[in-house]
Parts: C-alpha cells; structure tokens; sequence
C-alpha cells in the first residue's frame, strides 16, 4: 500500500464529506436530539450508554448492527435516519469509528458505540 495514495485517498474523503450539504443537517439532528434527550450530560450518558452498548443486543464489536434503541426519544429516530449511512461509510473505507462531536466536545454519535460514546472529550 502506497501512503501518499492513501493519505490522498482518505484527504478526498473529507473534502467530499465536508461538501455534502446533508453533514451540517446531520449534525444539527444529532445535536438537537441529544440535547432534548435528557436534562445534563451524566443523564445523557446513562441513558445513550444502555440503550446502545449495555441493552444492545449484539455482541462487543458489533454494537453498530443496531440501527436504533427502542424508546420514543428522538435520538433514537435520529439514529434510524442516519445510522446505515455512516455505517456504510465506515465500512466502505475501512475506517475505525466515525465521531460527531457537539462544539462542547460530547461524543453525540459513533457508528461503532464503544464506552468513548457520549462522554465529553472536552
């Protein structure tokens, strides 16, 4: 593997993602269902934590097959939108994770929900 191709390749892929009008909606889903799904941060990190990674009902390294938690939030409708896609981005490219980050530094959303998800990295 050539690393200036990859490095090519993935500076491509943020320059591509970073045009797509639909991002900025993303984020602005993902940040408005976040802040109405609980009152403050701990809250918000109990419940996403056991409704995506501790009630999940797949396996460690696989977290990311659920496409949504049960539950009336938002978050969870939001997370249905948008959860395949971001999946599917992560696979096609090999990634690791994909993060969105609030501006406060929370974790709002992960493709795989390991513990790092909705803490603050702030």
């Amino acid at each position: 593997v050539d690393p200036a191709a990859e490095l090519a390749k993935h500076k491509a892929y943020t320059a591509t993602d970073a045009a797509d009008p639909e991002l900025a909606d993303v984020m602005v889903a993902f940040k408005a269902a976040w802040d109405s799904f609980a009152a403050d941060d701990p809250e918000r990190l109990a419940g996403l934590q056991a409704a995506y990674i501790f009630n999940n009902p797949h396996p460690a390294g696989s977290k990311d097959q659920l496409d949504y938690a049960d539950g009336s939030e938002e978050y969870h409708k939001v997370h249905q939108q948008y959860h395949p896609k971001y999946r599917s981005i992560l696979y096609e490219r090999n990634y690791y994770d994909i993060f969105m980050l609030d501006l406060q530094g929370n974790l709002i959303y992960s493709v795989h929900k390991e513990l790092d998800y909705a803490t603050n990295f702030a």
